[in-house]
């Protein structure tokens, strides 16, 4: 690998670790999500990971479900190098495929039987005026390569309301939680900075809007923790 890999793969590793200090239940929702698939699936076929980011989920799918077959995709390189160093590691290149490329980059061939969506749908922004939505447009992709029935797990930072009262009180919780996993003040207060520059977070109600016209079924939550969820929802 060269030194500029082996760079990236260093920042990917610390971003994969502030990840798991940062967002409450972390572990335990990537946990339940590899249940959820397994339970969804009975642990055979192919699954197909949006963002995989440093393959934390695609290794965590491969060893819950031994005969399951996993597509990760993510198109951030450095976040892949590190993924492939992981899948591996843990001898799980036979099963597991990785592609730096978009959903809407994946040619049509054989639907998979699950799909997983993890934190990452609350990067787009829900333009639906502007022709049609991120937020949309990403869910509708995704439903193109899935098989009917087939389950969607997805997890997302989401709110009853995106008010200040609601945000005030949410921040107090997440700052006290961040400082107890030894996150520095600055670098929370950074992340908060990067919630309000980067995050687009909607209520649950409107999930189940874009679900529905993207072609899934009604959201069945399976996961809570402050601002975060995460729901199953079966393609039609």
């Amino acid at each position: 690998m060269s030194v500029d890999r082996i760079y990236a793969a260093e920042k990917a590793q610390a971003y994969d670790r502030r990840m798991r200090d940062a967002i409450p239940g972390y572990e335990a929702l990537h946990q339940l999500a590899c249940m959820v698939v397994a339970e969804k699936t009975g642990g055979h076929g192919r699954v197909l990971v949006t963002g995989a980011g440093t393959g934390a989920e695609c290794v965590a799918l491969g060893q819950a479900c031994p005969a399951l077959h996993v597509v990760g995709i993510d198109p951030a390189k450095d976040m892949l190098a590190l993924a492939e160093h992981k899948v591996a590691e843990h001898d799980l290149t036979e099963r597991v495929r990785l592609y730096p490329c978009e959903v809407k980059a994946l040619p049509i061939f054989e639907p998979f039987d699950a799909a997983t969506l993890m934190l990452v749908l609350h990067f787009m922004p829900d333009d639906v005026e502007n022709g049609g939505g991120a937020k949309l447009t990403l869910l509708t992709d995704l439903a193109k390569h899935l098989k009917p029935g087939a389950p969607l797990v997805l997890a997302d930072l989401f709110g009853p309301d995106w008010d200040e009262d609601w945000q005030a009180q949410l921040r107090i919780f997440w700052r006290h939680l961040q400082t107890a996993a030894g996150i520095a003040a600055d670098d929370i207060h950074k992340g908060f900075a990067h919630v309000d520059r980067d995050i687009h977070p909607v209520t649950e109600g409107r999930l189940a809007e874009l679900l529905s016209e993207a072609g899934f079924g009604p959201p069945l939550p399976f996961f809570r923790a402050l601002c975060f969820g995460g729901w199953v929802a079966l393609r039609l």
